[in-house]
């Protein structure tokens, strides 16, 4: 027989809750009969992630440099954003991407679903594959944003990917799925 591995939420009590975060803490039973109280799980939306690579002969993967408060540092990464409540994560992927860099993507293709933090945050990030990406128009950034763009040759992507120069872990596994693919 196999033991239960799941633990059972007691009770759940909202300690705050604003558009930046929506941390809880639960009185959990553990299948060892062990009570753990407070244990704190932030409820955060699903997010899109988007490698979006130009046309051949020469493509580009378009990335972006922000600010990253938690890092303390600007930091290179690709487009991505929260999808909104409602939302196909598919449309929202293509809406992170043109907001945030101005392109958009000729197709999408799936690469796959993670969780960036399973222990303590619900939050999972859709990551796409955006091919064939055209500049069509203005950046379309919220009041909070501000980044810039960037394009970058593949061979320098996968180079600063080597030298661990991407710092978002979501990111990075993304990189090298498209890589695997022969889209970098």
């Amino acid at each position: 027989m196999t033991k239960p591995l799941s633990w059972k939420t007691l009770s759940e009590t909202t300690i705050l809750k604003d558009p930046w975060i929506d941390l809880r803490a639960s009185t959990c039973l553990l299948p060892s009969g062990m009570t753990i109280t407070p244990f704190y799980v932030n409820h955060l939306p699903d997010f899109a992630v988007v490698v979006a690579v130009t046309p051949a002969p020469a493509p580009k993967v378009i990335l972006v440099r922000q600010y990253r408060h938690g890092a303390g540092k600007v930091l290179l990464e690709l487009p991505a954003g929260c999808i909104e409540p409602g939302e196909d994560p598919e449309v929202g992927a293509a809406r992170e991407l043109l907001e945030e860099t101005g392109y958009q993507a000729g197709r999408l293709e799936f690469l796959f679903r993670i969780a960036p933090n399973a222990t303590n945050c619900t939050s999972y990030a859709q990551c796409y594959l955006a091919r064939d990406v055209r500049l069509v128009s203005e950046q379309h950034l919220d009041e909070t944003e501000s980044l810039e763009v960037v394009e970058m040759e593949c061979d320098d992507v996968k180079r600063l990917l080597r030298e661990g120069r991407f710092e978002q872990a979501v990111h990075v596994a993304a990189l090298y799925r498209a890589m695997e693919l022969g889209a970098l």
